[in-house]
């Protein structure tokens, strides 16, 4: 910087008693800008004033002059000369040292403005030479920086735009002067140096070259690490961020001793304690702005396509932090304050940050729509770990086992969410949708393909929700079942009620009261099963208890139906078809009872039985209703079956056989197995009709033609109801071989003959009695007693034997059959015996009178 010596003539006028050759520089202060006066413009003027020299006599360049000429003079004579060691002090400050300093001017020029009191001394002068060497090595606050950057704020607002623009006339003033300032400074940077400044030159280059100086390594302001972080240089700034730290803790140490101040006087609340405690604010500050970029860095890495680079440098900071948290801890400085940092928890808290701020919202789900939203949840957890794993992963140390804590965090982020779901009661589709999530597709759909890739450890996941909150909702689910029986079955029991009367006029041979409860029932079953299997089962429990309520309702609002109609007498086809209509809505409901109780068949067991009552009841009441009818028609008929028109006369039997085939096209709309039942019963009553026709033995053959001619009918006929019935897909094929076995009693001859077939007989029908085969020997016109005996015996021998203890009643037939024509044929026989001795003894008397012959017992027949 050059010696300002020779200024114009105009500024010398101010103050002319200063001795020939002083320097400017000797009266400058170097802590001082001369902007600074500049800059203050008008707010200096009472200082001035105070000093006793008016504003235009006092004049700071002119000074400058005359210290300049005679510090020349004094130079000249001596190599220690001020003039050197003010030149090495500008050669060596720094120019941001220079900018503090005059940041610190500003300040407090700034605490005097418009004080009356003289101007306060500089701070050159309060300060004590020690504290001069100390302030070399001071990091710069950010209070100086923070002043620096308001005063180049202040300078860069005087132009905007590029524009020339002044606010007052204060400005306008203090512009002028600094641009007369600069033409000066111009001006003498074109003139030869004189002689004197040469040597003064030499002499210090020479100095130099001999004794090289070593500049001490300034550290770091706080507004320069502050950019380091800004900049992402994360590591560095942690480094010089830890520096400062140990100061502050240095400092700490040291506050409780005072600072002797410029008068002598120790002050315990000296500058240098609130040194510290700034130093402590900036540290706070600098580790705030540092993490908050840290864990930026975190944030943005999952969405990063190279975040290696800056993610190695987070490790180095965390891992530079956890160190410095250890030594801490074993220097036993907590008394002196909270160090440790904890970064590497902090970490972890930053991911679980950014895994919580990925995933969708709870209020982005939607009432029953539950399932989309989760789908949501699944999407993004999927795919935010599968970048984790290609992205980022690499990059840490394994001791950090950073996939693991982005599982951890997602995992709780999810959970977090669903305790927030199921704080509000749910509509039941969406508890079902959280369950199956919770126990099926979480684990199936995330952690399953995770696996995959890399080894995790699903203990430490823990669960989503807490088991109270899952008994919770599962009750919930088993509550809302038994509401839907109860309530919402009733309901549709009594629409259906309705119905039964409002459409008798049409033929509707089926109904939709089965499929509706059903399906309303189904869809919990299947939606609870596929959750897990205890929910299953309860919900299949509640299911069948409710639906055997159900079922006993709709048992007796059939038979209230059937009643009504009986009183009423509408047996239309209307009536047929609705009977088969209830009747048909049975084998749905069975299955679905099994169903049911397929899943806890013991605690099921008195629930199935009463709904499988309830549905035979309203299937053997069809079944009766329909059978009966038929009957009703037919059974006139059977009352002309085996008398003696009968072998000569097939109508009645084909009238039989006509009006079944009729009503069987409409009865054969009844689904199975109660249409089985309805075949079944209606072969079996048919067969006891015609074996109690038989039984009755209108009919008894006194000649073999006669017999051989009755058996044969019977053969036909019992053909001809086997074809039919098995037509109608007859399960009671049993039945078919009893008129034929009986056909063969009447048609053979010799007794051995006839006890084989009686004991084939028994054994197909053990139900069968001697009143049975006593009746169809009357037919046959056996009267030897001793052969009838013989015979009978047979029958006795299987009544005694253990095979009919157990008989079942669907294989009875001949018990139904009652024997009318016992005592006929015993009274019948009884007179032919007679008959036969008195014609024995009409041989032996002599003959009288011949008498006209009677006639014989079979003509009077």
């Amino acid at each position: 910087m050059p010696i300002l010596k020779n200024l114009p003539g105009k500024l010398k006028g101010g103050k002319g008693n200063r001795p020939p050759g002083e320097l400017i520089l000797g009266r400058m202060s170097l802590n001082l800008n001369p902007f600074d006066e500049e800059e203050r413009g008008e707010e200096n003027e009472s200082g001035l004033l105070d000093r006793g020299s008016p504003v235009s006599e006092r004049n700071p360049f002119e000074e400058e002059e005359e210290n300049e000429v005679n510090e020349e003079r004094r130079s000249i004579g001596g190599h220690n000369s001020p003039l050197r060691g003010t030149l090495e002090r500008i050669r060596t400050v720094s120019p941001l040292k220079t900018l503090g300093k005059l940041g610190k001017g500003l300040r407090f020029s700034g605490r005097h403005k418009g004080d009356n009191s003289p101007s306060p001394r500089r701070p050159s002068e309060l300060t004590s030479p020690l504290e001069k060497d100390k302030r070399k090595t001071i990091r710069r606050s950010s209070e100086e920086l923070v002043s620096l950057l308001r005063l180049s704020g202040k300078r860069k607002e005087s132009l905007p735009n590029g524009d020339l623009s002044f606010g007052d006339k204060e400005s306008l003033d203090g512009d002028k002067r600094r641009m007369s300032f600069l033409k000066m400074v111009r001006g003498s940077k074109i003139k030869r140096d004189s002689p004197v400044e040469k040597v003064a030159q030499e002499g210090e280059e020479e100095k130099v070259e001999e004794k090289p100086e070593v500049k001490p390594k300034e550290p770091l302001s706080v507004l320069e690490i502050l950019q380091l972080v800004t900049k992402r240089d994360l590591f560095l700034a942690d480094t010089h961020i830890l520096e400062l730290e140990r100061e502050c803790e240095e400092t700490g140490l040291s506050g409780g001793q005072g600072v002797p101040s410029a008068g002598g006087v120790e002050e315990v609340n000296s500058p240098c304690k609130d040194g510290g405690r700034r130093k402590a604010k900036d540290v706070e500050l600098l580790y705030e702005a540092l993490q908050k970029e840290l864990w930026s860095v975190v944030h943005e890495s999952l969405r990063s396509p190279n975040p290696g680079l800056i993610l190695q440098l987070v490790v180095k900071v965390i891992e530079q932090e956890e160190d410095a948290d250890q030594e801490w801890m074993h220097k036993e400085k907590g008394a002196l304050g909270s160090r440790p940092r904890q970064l590497k928890n902090k970490w972890k808290e930053a991911i679980g940050e950014a895994a919580n701020g990925c995933l969708p919202q709870p209020n982005e789900a939607q009432s029953g729509q539950l399932a989309a939203y989760m789908g949501l949840l699944r999407s993004r957890m999927v795919e935010d770990l599968g970048a984790a794993r290609r992205n980022v992963v690499s990059f840490y140390p394994e001791q950090f086992s950073a996939f693991s804590v982005y599982l951890q965090s997602y995992h709780q982020a999810v959970a977090r969410r669903l305790r927030e779901l199921t704080s509000s009661p749910l509509p039941i589709t969406d508890i079902y949708s959280l369950l199956d999530w919770l126990h099926n597709s979480y684990d199936r759909e995330v952690l399953v393909p995770v696996s995959l890739t890399i080894t995790i450890n699903r203990s430490q996941l823990g669960p989503l929700l807490p088991a109270e909150t899952v008994e919770k909702l599962e009750q919930d689910c088993i509550n809302s079942v038994k509401t839907k029986v109860t309530t919402e079955l009733s309901k549709v029991l009594d629409e259906e009620e309705r119905r039964w009367t409002e459409s008798l006029h049409i033929e509707e041979y089926q109904s939709t009261l089965a499929s509706i409860v059903i399906k309303r029932l189904q869809v919990d079953l299947d939606k609870s099963a596929s959750i897990n299997r205890d929910l299953g089962s309860g919900v299949a429990q509640c299911c069948l208890t409710g639906l055997a309520d159900f079922l006993y309702s709709f048992q007796r609002k059939v038979e209230f139906f059937h009643e009504k109609q009986a009183e009423t007498g509408q047996m239309g086809d209307g009536y047929i078809s609705r009977t088969i209509a209830l009747v048909n809505c049975c084998p749905a409901f069975r299955g679905f009872v099994q169903r049911c109780a397929q899943c806890e068949p013991v605690e099921c067991e008195e629930a199935m039985r009463r709904a499988n009552s309830s549905l035979d009841k309203i299937v053997n009441q069809g079944v009766k209703v329909l059978t009966d009818m038929l009957f009703e028609q037919i059974k006139p008929y059977f009352d002309k079956l085996v008398k003696r028109k009968w072998l000569n006369n097939t109508e009645a039997f084909e009238t039989i056989e006509g009006t079944i085939k009729t009503h069987f096209k409409k009865f054969r709309r009844m689904e199975s197995p109660p249409y089985q039942t309805l075949v079944g019963d209606l072969h079996r009553r048919v067969l006891t009709e015609y074996l109690r026709a038989l039984m009755r033995g209108r009919i008894i053959c006194t000649s073999l033609k006669m017999r051989k001619r009755m058996a044969s009918r019977l053969r036909e006929e019992g053909q001809q109801l086997k074809v039919l019935f098995k037509e109608l897909d007859s399960g009671c094929s049993w039945l078919d071989s009893a008129v034929p076995h009986l056909s063969e009693i009447i048609l053979l001859e010799d007794t051995p003959s006839i006890q084989m077939e009686v004991g084939v007989l028994v054994r197909e029908y053990p139900d069968i009695r001697k009143k049975h085969i006593s009746a169809i020997l009357n037919i046959r016109g056996m009267m030897r007693q001793m052969e009838r005996q013989e015979i009978l015996n047979i029958v006795k021998d299987f009544e005694n034997s253990d095979s009919l203890t157990q008989l079942s009643r669907d294989r009875a037939l001949f018990s139904e059959v009652p024997v009318t024509s016992e005592v006929h044929c015993l009274n019948l026989g009884l007179s032919r015996l007679a008959l036969t001795t008195s014609s024995c003894f009409s041989f032996i008397r002599p003959q009288r009178n011949r008498t006209p012959p009677r006639p014989s017992l079979d003509d009077q027949l």
